[in-house]
């Protein structure tokens, strides 16, 4: 049967480290192509799980890629002294890595917050900001944890301010209450967050 393979992989031994999120694991490749890697290894990674790795072209250089594990090789206990088990992974295009990046961040919800004055602005700062959290008046239900961007538009000086967020509680609505209902956010850069707000405080 003819190999169904359109990239000529070529038995090439590399230094590799890999991990979900850290490169905390590393091995060694048994074969190479410009489409994907075979890496040696006894734990194997669940299929289409998306790695980070760094292979070793050379001692002294590397690059980096991201793949997905599309194939384990089991081998054997009593013929793994003449034969290597371990995965096969595809590496993802820049298209598909950029592509899934953007796709991510447009699924992570946006709350705005306007301050007409500035005086609103520093009651707003001094009420939560400087605390590093904002209270959001919305009837969007998230779960604690969850990611969110916060803008806070500053109408007096013609700013908008994103600032990365995390849900830490949520006030659902509740039938014939008129309590509040929204969410709680924490800034996941309290000092970015600092830095980015003091600057409006001044008079002027």
């Amino acid at each position: 049967m003819a190999d169904k393979r359109q990239q000529r992989r070529i038995k090439r031994r590399l230094m590799v480290r890999y991990g979900e999120r850290e490169l905390t694991q590393s091995g060694f490749t048994g074969d190479v192509s410009t489409s994907g890697l075979f890496i040696i290894s006894s734990s194997l990674p669940r299929l289409d799980t998306r790695l980070h790795i760094q292979l070793f072209v050379e001692p002294e250089r590397c690059v980096f890629f991201e793949g997905e594990v599309r194939r384990h090789k089991l081998v054997p206990a009593e013929l793994r002294t003449v034969e290597r088990g371990g995965f096969g992974v595809r590496l993802l295009s820049p298209r598909e890595v950029l592509s899934s990046a953007l796709d991510q961040e447009l699924r992570v919800p946006h709350f705005e917050l306007n301050y007409r004055t500035r005086a609103a602005f520093q009651q707003a700062y001094e009420r939560e900001f400087r605390m590093g959290a904002a209270f959001v008046s919305t009837t969007q239900q998230l779960p604690r944890d969850a990611r969110a961007v916060l803008s806070l538009v500053l109408e007096f000086s013609g700013q908008v301010v994103e600032l990365e967020a995390q849900v830490v509680q949520v006030f659902p609505p509740q039938e014939g209450s008129e309590a509040v209902v929204g969410l709680a956010l924490l800034f996941t850069d309290r000092a970015r967050a600092e830095s980015l707000l003091r600057p409006w405080l001044g008079q002027g």
